[in-house]
């Protein structure tokens, strides 16, 4: 088995970040994925970071940096998945890792995410990675095209 590469998503990748998305519970057509790339690339404040095992894209995660005038700058990490079949094999723990040295070089010196409720492996696995639970909260929608 060929080693596990950690690298920045390409177009080529976008089939199968789609179809993890969906595993994530967001499905997405190959094409709104090729738009979000193209609206991260050449970005340095945002990255989405793909883990590849034998050619194949196993996992991804999204991160961008956020600068709220109230808060200070930090990194948020918008998705994060590892396909079903190769969790558990510290494929997550790599992305992570990556995240980690991104924001480090970013000098900054926080990360963030948001879990769903429903995910207590996802939450199991983010306290092994040093991540604390610092609030709860709802999450609000309003859909102005008038779809409910």
């Amino acid at each position: 088995m060929k080693p596990l590469i950690i690298r920045d998503a390409i177009d080529a990748d976008a089939a199968a970040l789609a179809d993890l998305a969906a595993q994530l519970g967001y499905p997405a057509s190959i094409d709104s994925v090729q738009a979000g790339l193209r609206r991260y690339a050449g970005n340095p404040e945002e990255r989405v970071i793909v883990a590849e095992l034998s050619g194949q894209v196993v996992g991804w995660t999204s991160v961008g940096v956020i600068d709220h005038f109230y808060t200070p700058v930090y990194v948020e990490i918008s998705g994060f998945v590892v396909d079903t079949k190769h969790r558990s094999a510290g494929i997550g723990a790599a992305l992570m890792g990556e995240v980690k040295k991104w924001t480090k070089a970013k000098q900054l010196g926080i990360v963030r995410l948001r879990a769903n409720v429903i995910r207590e492996d996802a939450h199991r696995f983010y306290g092994r990675e040093g991540f604390l639970k610092v609030k709860e909260q709802f999450v609000f929608e309003a859909r102005l095209d008038g779809d409910r």
